[in-house]
């Protein structure tokens, strides 16, 4: 049995370090001896609790929720739209899978019932979005569809339209 008789050797040691080094090890060693050793079958990994590798990729689905947007008109002959998805409740954090938010704008007349009345403006990955018109549009309303895109490029559902009026 070990004696220390200088309780000071201990406050030389930093726990967390010790701590950090620790965890490194042991997840070494399960890679090296349960992850990646050819003797430990699969359903021995499950019981155990380790996760089993595959060598396909899990497919990402198109985006189910749709953004919610805001538009900030308070600049003159600009737009900032602002969104976040509408199932996480004002986070404007993405749906996982999703590489952005593809905006579509409409700029005067009546609302748009199709999305051909509409011209694509970009796909953002972080919110907001800012749209810059020239002066001719000053006065006119500005209408907005937005929709998720995943990393295929596969779109998502419609949000509600969105409008302001572009303040000349």
């Amino acid at each position: 049995m070990l004696k220390f008789h200088s309780p000071q050797l201990f406050d030389l040691i930093p726990k967390n370090e010790v701590g950090d080094d620790f965890t490194k090890e042991i997840r070494d060693t399960v890679q090296q001896w349960l992850v990646r050793n050819p003797k430990v079958s699969d359903g021995d990994r499950l019981r155990m609790g380790v996760t089993v590798r595959t060598n396909t990729h899990t497919p990402v689905p198109p985006p189910s929720s749709f953004p919610v947007g805001s538009v900030d008109f308070s600049l003159r002959l600009q737009h900032t739209i602002s969104f976040y998805d509408q199932a996480s409740s004002h986070s404007n954090g993405k749906p996982d899978g999703v590489t952005g938010c593809e905006i579509y704008l409409k700029a005067d007349g009546e609302a748009p019932k199709s999305v051909e009345e509409m011209n694509f403006q970009g796909t953002c990955n972080a919110s907001p979005f800012v749209v810059k018109f020239e002066s001719a549009k000053g006065g006119k309303t500005a209408w907005y569809w937005l929709r998720w895109v995943n990393r295929k490029g596969e779109p998502g559902p419609w949000s509600t339209a969105i409008s302001a009026m572009i303040v000349g």
